[in-house]
């Protein structure tokens, strides 16, 4: 499964991505995009689609770093 975090800070790095989520599953890989505006990072998991949304549920709203975090579990053409 895909999820999409954003609202990272600038100075995240894919480790630190990784050692955060990697605590409720093994992180396979993740993209960061940094084009514009905060990061925002594409992260690919072994997970159910319902483990995927409970994911979701615990990191958006939460504060990293002075952040606030979005996520969601994209539809398609993420990548």
């Amino acid at each position: 499964m895909r999820v999409v975090v954003t609202g990272l800070p600038d100075d995240i790095t894919e480790e630190q991505v990784k050692e955060a989520l990697g605590k409720f599953a093994p992180v396979d890989a993740i993209k960061l995009h940094k084009d514009s505006g905060a990061p925002t990072a594409v992260i690919e998991m072994e997970m159910t689609p319902t483990q995927a949304d409970k994911l979701v549920r615990r990191i958006e709203g939460r504060i990293y770093k002075g952040r606030k975090l979005g996520a969601w579990v994209p539809l398609g053409g993420w990548n």
